[in-house]
């Protein structure tokens, strides 16, 4: 089945929709509602499912940047092959190359310069070239089911970015390029190996949802409370104690946070 695309996702989110979810992740289990619960034997990664948004608080209003993306993806042409792509790069906006058994990118990729959505889930990428940093336009990408062991730095250089999923690879840090990603409104870490959210993360003051589960994180940072425009934290299956839970929800009192198995 395809994975839904990740900013008409994060689009509805964000307006206060009903939340669709996501299928197709490597090693699913499916996972049950509610919070903390004692840390146990953690299991393979599951959808990258948010089920019910968090309430926007007052200050809090739906992101309409966010709205504009959600028409445009469901409105432009989907291209689903470079090669086709590459017979009219400057009209290709809307790129879907998951599940295409690709170990790399073409370093003509670049040369998609309007591109805005660009999906590779399920595939096996271990890095991406260079000139996927000339992707300036760049709203969304999916790098979901991959073989990345580190987040590709081309990526970071793309300030516009409001969607990343980087779920289910194998990524041990989040370098420290990331937060200057300050237009993030999604960030998905899910199924990696992560062991710490490094302090900067309170630089990415735009950020409202962020997945951290299936990972080896047994603490946050507090500069997490800086984070006010944050609905959702997802930590399910991490090593967290009952007492760091409970800091992490008295830090994020707006926040919707999620510890469950």
């Amino acid at each position: 089945m395809k994975r839904i695309l990740s900013g008409i996702i994060l689009g509805s989110l964000l307006l206060g929709a009903v939340t669709t979810t996501n299928t197709a992740q490597a090693q699913q289990a499916k996972s049950t509602t509610g919070k903390k619960k004692k840390a146990g034997t953690q299991v393979a990664p599951a959808a990258a499912s948010v089920g019910k948004p968090a309430s926007l608080a007052p200050d809090r209003k739906p992101d309409p940047e966010m709205g504009v993306l959600d028409s445009l993806q469901r409105n432009a042409k989907r291209f689903e092959s470079i090669e086709d792509a590459l017979k009219e790069p400057e009209n290709v906006t809307f790129l879907d190359l998951h599940e295409k058994n690709l170990t790399s990118l073409p370093p003509e990729i670049g040369k998609f310069v309007n591109l805005h959505t660009l999906s590779l889930y399920g595939n096996k990428l271990t890095t991406v070239p260079a000139e996927f940093a000339n992707l300036k336009k760049l709203k969304s990408v999916d790098f979901g089911k991959n073989e990345l062991t580190q987040v590709p730095l081309p990526v970071t250089k793309l300030k516009n970015l409001k969607v990343l999923y980087l779920t289910a690879n194998q990524i041990t840090k989040i370098p420290k390029e990331i937060f200057g990603l300050t237009n993030l409104a999604l960030l998905d870490f899910g199924g990696n190996r992560l062991t710490e959210l490094p302090a900067d993360v309170m630089k990415l003051t735009k950020l409202r949802i962020l997945n951290l589960r299936f990972n080896k994180i047994d603490k946050i940072p507090a500069t997490m409370g800086k984070l006010k425009n944050l609905e959702m934290i997802q930590l399910n299956a991490n090593p967290i104690s009952e007492t760091e839970l409970r800091r992490i929800e008295n830090m994020l009192k707006a926040t919707d946070v999620r510890f469950n198995y």
